[in-house]
Parts: structure tokens; sequence; C-alpha cells
């Protein structure tokens, strides 16, 4: 299988947003994420000057997204925060995402990005990353306060 990467253009949202909800939609996550959920979370992951976005396409056809962040600190400290990474889920499993994380990573370094940091749900993601070299963080307690029950 031929694959290739690139940065995001804004024409890709909406192919990327149907497979965000093909994504979710399904096990594990068994989401209802509706196409205009989908745009308006990723234009909102877009939309900042330190926003990334990055495709991987297979016959000129895209089959994965991650998006993401800058987030900068001091002494030129900075990671990249994904937000979203998606791959087809018929395809989920031929490699595509590990060979998505490569390519981020090269990226990255030639950035001068120091890491790479997201959240994640559930074990089987949880269970991607480990595979791909990611370890669970003991530098901060992640913390929510549910306003739909204040």
């Amino acid at each position: 299988m031929t694959i290739s990467f690139r940065k995001i253009k804004n024409e890709d949202f909406s192919v990327c947003a149907t497979i965000l909800m093909a994504a979710y939609n399904g096990a594990p996550w068994n989401n209802t994420w509706t196409k205009k959920d989908a745009l308006l979370r990723i234009e909102a992951t877009m939309s900042g000057f330190n926003s990334r976005g990055y495709v991987v396409e297979k016959n000129n056809e895209i089959i994965a997204m991650c998006l993401g962040r800058i987030d900068y600190y001091y002494n030129n400290w900075s990671q990249f925060c994904i937000d979203e990474f998606n791959v087809t889920p018929a395809l989920q499993g031929a490699g595509i995402g590990k060979n998505l994380l490569i390519f981020i990573a090269n990226v990255m370094k030639d950035e001068k990005i120091n890491r790479i940091f997201l959240i994640t749900g559930g074990e089987q993601a949880s269970n991607f990353y480990k595979k791909n070299g990611f370890v669970t963080s003991n530098e901060g307690i992640m913390m929510e306060y549910d306003l739909q029950n204040d």
C-alpha cells in the first residue's frame, strides 16, 4: 500500500469530518457525532496560529488525520498536543496510524518541538499509543469541572 503524508488544507475538512465521525461513532467509542459537530471540532482545532494538521492519503484519498497545536513554554520548550488522531475504521490495524505518528514525530523534530502530548480515553486507544512509544505521564493530573451538574 502506497501512502503519502501532507499538511491539511481547509478543503480537506469535510472529508476529515467524515473520518472523525466514522472513527468515533463505531466501537469502542460508540459516540453520536454529526457532520456539523465534527466540522466544528476540526475548524476550532485548526483555527489558531499554533495549530498543526496532517493527513494521510492513499490513491489521492484522505484516509487518516492528526490535528493538534503547539504549546509554548519558557526556555524554548514546546510540545505538540494531539487533539484528534483518526484512521478510517476499515483501514485500522494496517500500520497507517503508526506511520502517521512516525511522520509527525519527524516533523516535530525538524521544528525543534520537545515532546508530543495527548490525552486519550479507552484501553484500546491507550494500547495503540503505548505500542508506539508513548508512556503514561506522571507530570500532572487530568481534572475537570462539570458545568452541567453545577
